[in-house]
């Protein structure tokens, strides 16, 4: 029996052509039958569960603001979510991040084995921020310990953003760094 591969990218026209689409019907849903919203977020949260990176990025859109009395604001699992879905290649994502690991990717790109990282990832410019940031939110998940079967089986909580959820996380992206480097170049 073959086991399904991942495709290593989505890339970033698709993925925003799911999204834009898969958010156009949530919205309809949210405006015309908002009493199974539950029942709709809940197969997009299966889906993202069963690595969706679409779905994924679709979850962190709705948990980062929350939809007044049906899905309380999450930063958290904005947070989570969006890693995840970058994490699984997802370019779109990779892109809304960047904000958070840019100046991770800068480090990288600026380490003396970047040469060597290059080469040994196809890296050129066109493609630089995603395959960078792709191992780094890789790296990231790992050490935070985030699976999104867990995510998916979490209560919706209000957790709006704090400082220190992004003092947090910074200091995760910081640590990521240097094993970031080390998996690029291995």
């Amino acid at each position: 029996m073959s086991k399904l591969k991942r495709e290593p990218f989505i890339y970033y026209d698709d993925a925003l052509e799911g999204f834009a689409e898969a958010r156009k019907t949530m919205n309809e849903i949210i405006e015309k039958k908002p009493e199974t919203f539950k029942e709709e977020f809940d197969y997009v949260k299966y889906l993202g569960a069963s690595e969706d990176p679409v779905a994924m990025d679709l979850l962190a859109y709705y948990y980062k603001t929350g939809i007044s009395g049906l899905l309380k604001e999450n930063y958290k699992m904005y947070i989570f979510w969006e890693l995840l879905s970058a994490s699984r290649g997802n370019e779109f994502a990779i892109e809304k991040l960047q904000f958070l690991i840019g100046y991770a990717v800068d480090k990288i790109m600026a380490c003396e084995d970047y040469q060597k990282i290059v080469y040994k990832n196809d890296i050129d410019d066109s493609n630089g921020l995603y395959v960078i940031g792709k191992a780094l939110c890789k790296i990231i998940v790992k050490q935070i310990e985030c699976f999104p079967v867990d995510l998916a089986q979490k209560e919706d909580e209000y957790l709006p953003y704090k400082q220190e959820y992004f003092i947090n996380l910074r200091t995760n992206i910081d640590e990521a760094i240097p094993e970031t480097i080390k998996f690029l170049k291995s």
